[in-house]
């Protein structure tokens, strides 16, 4: 059943089970309650024949108070089904606008000018605030996106490769930094999530204070990459490049670094290295 049939199969069950408890309120307000409410008939004769006026009497004063009562439950109610329509309404263009900022921000990411990725960026950084069910989406997003933009090895001459990232602080264009940048904030990220940031040209990165914890780095390059007091806890830095990078204070606690190439690491006493781990 889809999620359009689902729907509609609560709203027309809601109507049924509304109709019937009316029916059985109409019921009750008409038949049974007036007569309960006054009591029972105190027998025959000439003077409880008054007394039966005044009782049949009581009992239509009652049957129009409850009748009353219940057209004002049915005033609130209508004010209720309003409110929920209006409350329905006011999701289904929020789900609209999301679903637009979603994709305007995917054609930001494939655009050729780099400040137009880099606001398609924080777009998304920003859905992921604001919806949850696009988190996991945007999170392989932007691992993607980073993986595209910075491969290791490049797919460009080399000479080209170095000429880019001259022009750039820490060697990063401005929409690969910013998409490390909002994969640290983590708030596209379920927590228990691996970041997917493998092959990845990363040379001289300021990584410095982000949190990396739970991130795969298996082939990528940080060399000479500044990663002070950074957070790689769990992270997978099997076959990485960290040659000449800076991990003072890092927190490598539990982060399995089989195969790294760590010649020229720069550490400190602040530095939390794997258990039994010995540079």
């Amino acid at each position: 059943m889809t999620r359009i049939d689902r729907q509609a199969f609560q709203i027309v069950f809601g109507v049924a089970v509304i109709i019937v408890v009316l029916g059985a309120l109409l019921v009750m307000c008409v038949a049974i309650l007036p007569g309960w409410i006054v009591g029972p008939d105190s027998g025959d004769g000439l003077a409880n024949a008054i007394t039966r006026l005044d009782r049949l009497k009581a009992e239509n004063d009652i049957r129009l108070t409850l009748l009353q009562g219940l057209g004002g439950l049915l005033a609130l109610g209508g004010v209720g089904l309003g409110f929920a329509a209006t409350l329905r309404q006011v999701r289904a263009n929020r789900e609209g606008n999301n679903i637009a900022l979603f994709t305007k921000a995917i054609d930001q990411l494939s655009s050729e000018n780099v400040s137009v990725r880099h606001g398609g960026i924080y777009a998304l950084e920003l859905l992921a605030g604001l919806d949850s069910d696009y988190r996991g989406y945007i999170h392989a997003l932007l691992t993607a996106f980073v993986r595209r933009q910075a491969p290791w090895p490049p797919n460009r001459p080399a000479d080209e490769v170095d000429a880019g990232r001259a022009r750039f602080h820490g060697g990063l264009s401005d929409d690969v930094g910013a998409a490390l940048a909002a994969l640290s904030r983590r708030s596209m990220i379920e927590e228990g999530d691996f970041s997917e940031l493998e092959n990845a040209d990363l040379r001289g990165a300021d990584l410095a204070g982000l949190d990396f914890h739970d991130t795969c780095f298996v082939g990528s390059n940080l060399e000479g990459a500044n990663l002070v007091n950074a957070n790689l806890r769990n992270a997978t830095l099997s076959n990485t490049i960290l040659r000449s990078s800076d991990l003072s204070g890092a927190d490598l606690t539990e982060a399995r670094l089989n195969g790294a190439d760590l010649s020229g690491v720069v550490s400190d006493s602040a530095t939390n290295w794997p258990v039994g781990f010995r540079l």
